[in-house]
């Protein structure tokens, strides 16, 4: 019986690393193209921004109706309802033409992002495996790993004047044979919330909802910043090419992804708050000596990576023991307002782009750090508080 378990376990762990790299792939080839779609559409950083905005927005809604029909209808469902919006999306990117359809694209695709992101996130955590910290940052670990292959890739194949369609078609081929993976699989596990009956007046009233919603937002407002204006921030301020943006960008995602790699038996060592607090404090001097230095700071700012690699998926680990039967639904919650608040901080980068310069603007990447760490602290005392308490 139990090799049979762990041999369910293994197929659904293999699935979400994939989605994962979905998920990179979805999350990184937008902010990769922003010159080549200012170019192509003749538009500026700020109607970028409303492009990334449309996006997040969707990321940001679906993860909260996601969170509430995983409860209802079960994780494979929804799982799936995400690749049937992945594929009919990259249809409609494949055949952009223009900068609406674009738009629309960009849409669906981050509805179905989200409903991997939450299948991930709520799914993960329940899984009968030794440490959840360390299964979450291995997942997350393939996110980056992802990116760093993505964005070196991607530099090297845009440098050589490869069509940005090109590789959604390469997309959408993976997220098709994912599907059919999905479909034969099976997925045991139901969430806690059919277990058991939670108060919504009693969840809203902890603080700790709003603590996870901070953390996890400004932590994502930094990433989505790196991920969505880094190759714009690098071209627009120091003139650099595909091919050289793509080498710090990809190593920003490889160091992060170092970091998970062995992060999470750190994190089992030190403790989740405490290590939340020690990396985030170090990311936060990291990026913003990075951005004082200027493009001799691309470095620091690149390895900075590493050191905000356990950050959100150690949080996320830690939800389910908070809020307990209201997990799946608690998760959607903070995953939606954590997606807007890094919805607004994306676009307010690119309007400050727009307005005060690249290199200015991107000192609102640093603000988010240490408002992350801030946060955590506030976790950290507020979980001290419950446990005396208790």
């Amino acid at each position: 019986m139990e090799t049979k378990a762990k041999g369910k376990n293994g197929a659904i762990i293999l699935l979400l690393l994939l989605m994962y790299l979905i998920v990179a792939m979805g999350d990184n080839f937008k902010g990769i193209f922003v010159p080549t779609f200012k170019q192509e559409f003749g538009v500026s950083n700020t109607s970028v921004g409303y492009v990334l905005t449309a996006a997040l927005f969707a990321y940001a809604l679906f993860q909260y109706i996601g969170g509430m029909l995983i409860e209802k209808y079960g994780y494979k469902k929804i799982i799936a309802v995400g690749f049937i919006g992945g594929i009919a999306s990259l249809l409609i990117l494949i055949n952009c033409k223009n900068f609406i359809m674009l738009i629309i694209g960009m849409f669906l695709l981050n509805v179905g992002m989200a409903m991997f992101n939450i299948g991930v996130n709520t799914l993960g955590p329940v899984l009968t495996v030794g440490s959840t910290v360390v299964l979450m940052n291995m997942i997350n670990f393939t996110y980056g790993a992802g990116n760093t292959a993505i964005q070196k890739i991607s530099g090297v194949l845009l440098a050589h004047n490869v069509p940005w369609r090109n590789f959604y078609s390469v997309m959408l081929a993976a997220v098709c044979l994912l599907f059919i993976y999905l479909l034969i699989i099976r997925i045991p596990y139901v969430p806690n919330a059919e277990k058991g009956m939670w108060s919504k007046k009693d969840l809203f009233k902890n603080p700790m909802l709003y603590f996870y919603i901070a953390i996890a937002g400004f932590y994502l407002l930094a990433e989505y910043g790196i991920g969505n204006w880094f190759a714009n921030y690098m071209s627009e301020a120091f003139q650099m090419d595909a091919n050289s943006r793509s080498f710090y960008v990809a190593m920003f995602f490889g160091s992060q992804s170092v970091g998970r790699l062995v992060g999470g038996f750190i994190v089992d060592r030190v403790g989740k708050y405490k290590s939340m607090i020690l990396y985030g404090g170090t990311a936060t001097v990291m990026m913003f000596f990075g951005v004082c230095l200027g493009r001799q700071g691309l470095l620091l700012f690149s390895l900075s990576g590493f050191a905000c690699s356990i950050i959100y998926p150690t949080a996320i680990a830690s939800i389910r023991k908070v809020f307990g039967e209201a997990t799946s639904y608690a998760t959607g919650f903070i995953s939606m307002w954590a997606t807007f608040i890094a919805m607004t901080g994306s676009m307010a980068i690119g309007m400050l782009n727009d307005q005060i310069g690249t290199r200015f603007s991107f000192f609102v990447v640093a603000a988010a750090l240490l408002l992350t760490t801030l946060f955590a602290e506030l976790i950290r005392r507020q979980t001290a508080q419950m446990e005396v308490k208790n």
